[in-house]
């Protein structure tokens, strides 16, 4: 009796050990099993990171499968997937606000499963953009026109490759130098450069800052325009004529009255084949007729100027009025 019970026993326990064995071995008739050759369902995903070093990974992408219809958007490790029970070929397209779209194209070759990494390039953005017109009087009676295009821009993956102005109205673009004292991409053109007879021929049209990255992509970020050409002449009284001055020199000039705001802006440089800026004062209010040099100034030859500045940047500069320091 006791041998009986452990035969019984013995079996109990061993069945299901059998039961398993068969079952794994079984031949996979699911069609949503994974490990069904059959099985209609294929996983298509991947990882979105940034093209900056070290890169990153990019959440809240929108990935366009096109061959569906269908969406998804990366998880805050850059992580999407598919699952599709389409095997055609097709484009993955990438898309997320302040980068450029990029997309991959998806062969399955018999794949059940495909990861695919993909690294997107920010958009430049443009920081800050200053077009002025400047008027330049010299003697006896003449000016000298000018237009000058400053443009801050910004790219975090640091691949600018161009920065180029255009001027449609006048069929005109220029590449824009990069200062790398101030960091802005700057030039002043003058109206031979533009191939114009007068600046007005410019005011109220777009000047274009159009970007282009070491991988060719090109973009327009920003756009300006030149509000208005200030002609009129502010007139020097004294010193002039080099007159002998103190080491503070006083300064005066006749009122200016163009009719809008602007503020002065006075400049003393040295005398010499390539003059020297050695004092400046700003932002000086248009109410003024006078102001006296707050620094001393060593003996010698010098000329100033005076500059009438409106808020949008345009300007005016006087002839040079030129005196004595002993």
């Amino acid at each position: 009796m006791t041998e009986k019970i452990s035969t019984t026993c013995l079996y109990i326990l061993i069945f299901p050990i059998i039961q398993l064995i068969i079952q794994c071995d079984a031949p996979r008739k699911n069609p949503l099993d994974p490990e069904n050759p059959d099985n209609i369902y294929h996983i298509l995903e991947g990882r979105v990171k940034t093209i900056s070093l070290p890169a990153q990974p990019l959440p809240d992408v929108t990935v366009y499968w096109n061959k569906q219809m269908t969406t998804t958007q990366t998880n805050s490790e850059g992580i999407f997937s598919f699952e599709t029970i389409n095997t055609q070929n097709g484009w993955l397209r990438f898309e997320k606000e302040g980068y450029v779209s990029d997309s991959t194209y998806i062969q399955w070759n018999n794949n059940k499963k495909i990861f695919v990494e993909i690294s997107l390039n920010a958009l430049p953005s443009l920081d800050s953009l200053i077009v002025f017109s400047i008027i330049l009087n010299r003697y006896p009676s003449l000016q000298t026109e000018q237009i000058a295009v400053e443009a801050k821009i910004s790219d975090e993956d640091n691949d600018i490759d161009t920065v180029r102005v255009i001027i449609n109205h006048i069929a005109f673009s220029s590449d824009l130098p990069f200062n790398t004292s101030n960091k802005w991409y700057q030039k002043t053109f003058s109206i031979f450069d533009l191939s114009i007879p007068k600046l007005e021929r410019l005011v109220g049209h777009d000047f274009l800052i159009n970007v282009k990255d070491i991988f060719n992509h090109q973009f327009i970020v920003g756009r300006s325009t030149i509000e208005r050409v200030i002609r009129e002449e502010i007139i020097f009284i004294s010193p002039a004529g080099n007159d002998t001055t103190s080491v503070n020199p006083l300064l005066i000039w006749q009122a200016f009255e163009p009719g809008f705001l602007f503020t002065y802006q006075l400049q003393v440089f040295t005398s010499e084949i390539t003059p020297q800026l050695i004092w400046q004062k700003s932002y000086l209010d248009n109410n003024l007729t006078s102001y006296t040099v707050d620094a001393n100034l060593p003996p010698g030859e010098y000329f100033w100027i005076i500059w009438a500045i409106d808020e949008f940047g345009n300007r005016t500069r006087s002839k040079p009025a030129s005196f004595i320091v002993k």
